[in-house]
């Protein structure tokens, strides 16, 4: 069978109705779709539960890893820098393997710029971080969205048996849960919008910022607007990148230049992909209006705020943007729930570490849950517990650590700038400092 049959195979079963299963995956994004397949493959039987996408997938006709044919410079505009444990698991659910390696740029090097005005002067103001260094293969590599997603759906198609997994295209309407101290702990129920409903011993909720399955669950949580926009683009650049992830910590925001495969353009020519996080004031002159003439301003604009160090920047997309705000949860659990992803903890872009936090709660949560095979997926209290006292550590450090930086490069008093450069000087100069630096972005 085919990827493109097995897709379909898998697909059969995809409108709302009865059923009950092991585990329900709500969210089909890349956490929730890696969390259907690490249960899946773990031999629970799984619904994975999200209203219809009728975007294309991929699996059709095309090369074959199963993908259709790309202009040269048709790029996604949103990207993520998967860290190598993300990798590791992305390797071991058989999703890694499926991507096209011509779609993948490695990370070697990053330079970080403090370019807030203070007292630091430019050339002494570079961070530099390298995978020698750190003795990794590489930092990160920078994915596609798309890419990523559509290598995670051929792994369900061509890894799972039959019947394993089933796509329920459908949005959740009621969530009931049993009392904490029921024993033993009776299924969760999902009422499904237009009709019809399903039991699981587990509900995990991988719905994305605003998370419906968490109000549903009563699980209280903050959310902290920046008043930032992360503007996203793609550009053609006059220099090669080299591998290198460059980024500028400003007072109106931080922007980053992340490497694209390049390998097919003109010697010295490199392809880079832009995030953003501008004042949402000045983010919609480049997003609203004309969106080719914005490309350009974009462009031209990014090429002075980098300065110049990619060369002449020509867009090949138009921008999107999307508002910046974090979620802090009170809890990543509940009765037979779990919380995944930017529906237990959405951060600030400026790391780029959330999709590897969401893969991360994937991890813990096998590791928490899968010890007891008997359970199939119905876990008690103390295995839920387990997962998000292993998970509460990372993802409380990653949002301090966030939250002042972006503070630190914010409207600050002239002592305050002042012992930020100081403290941006120590980092520069400690290998020790920047090694643990790397050691904690690539775990």
């Amino acid at each position: 069978m085919n990827a493109a049959a097995a897709a379909r195979s898998h697909k059969a079963g995809s409108k709302p109705g009865k059923g009950s299963y092991d585990v329900a995956v709500v969210g089909r994004g890349a956490v929730g779709t890696a969390a259907a397949l690490a249960f899946a493959r773990a031999g629970r039987r799984v619904a994975l539960v999200a209203p219809a996408d009728n975007t294309p997938s991929g699996g059709g006709a095309g090369n074959a890893t199963g993908q259709a044919a790309r202009g040269a410079d048709d790029w996604d505009t949103r990207v993520f820098a998967i860290s190598p444990s993300s990798r590791s698991l992305l390797l071991e659910l058989g999703a890694w393997q499926l991507m096209d390696p011509g779609r993948l740029a490695p990370v070697h090097d990053m330079r970080l710029f403090n370019d807030g005005a203070g007292l630091v002067t430019r050339e002494r103001a570079e961070v530099r971080l390298d995978a020698y260094q750190g003795r990794v293969e590489a930092l990160a590599w920078i994915v596609e969205n798309r890419e990523l997603q559509q290598a995670l759906d051929r792994a369900i198609a061509l890894s799972l048996p039959t019947g394993m997994l089933s796509r329920v295209d459908a949005a959740v309407s009621e969530l009931t849960l049993a009392p904490r101290d029921a024993e033993p702990a009776p299924e969760a129920v999902l009422g499904l919008a237009g009709g019809g409903r399903l039991t699981a011993g587990l509900v995990v909720a991988a719905d994305g910022t605003a998370s419906p399955l968490r109000l549903l669950a009563g699980i209280e949580h903050e959310v902290r607007e920046y008043d930032q926009t992360a503007i996203v683009a793609n550009f053609r650049s006059g220099k090669p990148h080299r591998d290198c992830a460059w980024q500028w910590f400003r007072d109106d925001g931080v922007l980053a230049l992340l490497p694209l495969p390049s390998d097919d353009l003109a010697h010295g020519e490199g392809r880079v992909s832009l995030v953003w996080s501008a004042p949402t004031d000045r983010a919609s002159s480049f997003l609203d209006g004309d969106a080719d003439g914005a490309a350009g301003r974009l462009a031209r604009e990014v090429q002075v705020m980098s300065h110049g160090k990619l060369g002449t920047l020509t867009a090949i997309s138009r921008p999107a943007g999307f508002p910046l705000r974090a979620v802090h949860c009170r809890r990543f659990i509940a009765p037979s729930f779990a919380l995944v992803g930017d529906a237990a903890h959405a951060v600030h872009p400026m790391a780029g570490q959330g999709m590897n936090l969401g893969f991360g709660d994937v991890r813990a949560l096998m590791d928490a849950l899968l010890a007891d095979p008997t359970r199939r997926g119905r876990p008690d209290w103390l295995q839920l517990r387990r997962y998000e006292r292993s998970r509460r550590e990372p993802v409380a450090v990653m949002q301090l650590a966030l939250n002042g930086l972006h503070q630190a490069f914010g409207n600050l008093p002239p002592p305050l700038v002042g012992l930020r450069d100081l403290g941006w000087e120590v980092v520069a100069r400690s290998s020790w400092i920047r090694r643990r630096m790397i050691a904690h972005a690539v775990s």
